[in-house]
């Protein structure tokens, strides 16, 4: 099992500890005991569900980073940052195969990029 909490370190100095809040159906539910305001709520959620495509074995990692902020109007507004990560039962895909592309999707996602992405460029 993951540590608990984990501890994420972000832009500015803004690490942040998610403690384990539930478990439940392979999923866990983190949160952060004091969010830094104007944030109200920060979860982090990590699951896996099986399933099969062409009759293969999958399973299918979620990583979810929930923050919700009141906008002027006092209403929740939440931003959500998924990292799904699929990897079929079959021995041709290795861990290093899936570490290789971890590494090419955090290069890509430089803030150079991300900005671009954000911004709804192709």
């Amino acid at each position: 099992m993951l540590t608990d909490p984990i501890t994420l370190a972000g832009d500015s100095s803004s690490t942040r500890a998610y403690a384990l809040r539930s478990i439940l159906d392979g999923k866990s539910i983190r949160s952060v005991a004091t969010p830094v305001a104007p944030i109200t709520v920060e979860t982090l959620s990590i699951s896996t569900v099986v399933s099969s495509k062409a009759g293969i074995t999958t399973d299918r990692h979620l990583t979810r980073l929930d923050r919700t902020i009141p906008n002027g109007s006092s209403v929740p507004v939440t931003a959500s940052y998924y990292v799904v990560i699929e990897v079929p039962r079959d021995a041709v895909i290795t861990q290093a195969i899936i570490k290789d592309m971890r590494t090419q999707m955090n290069n890509l996602l430089v803030d150079a990029t991300l900005v671009k992405i954000l911004n709804g460029e192709p």
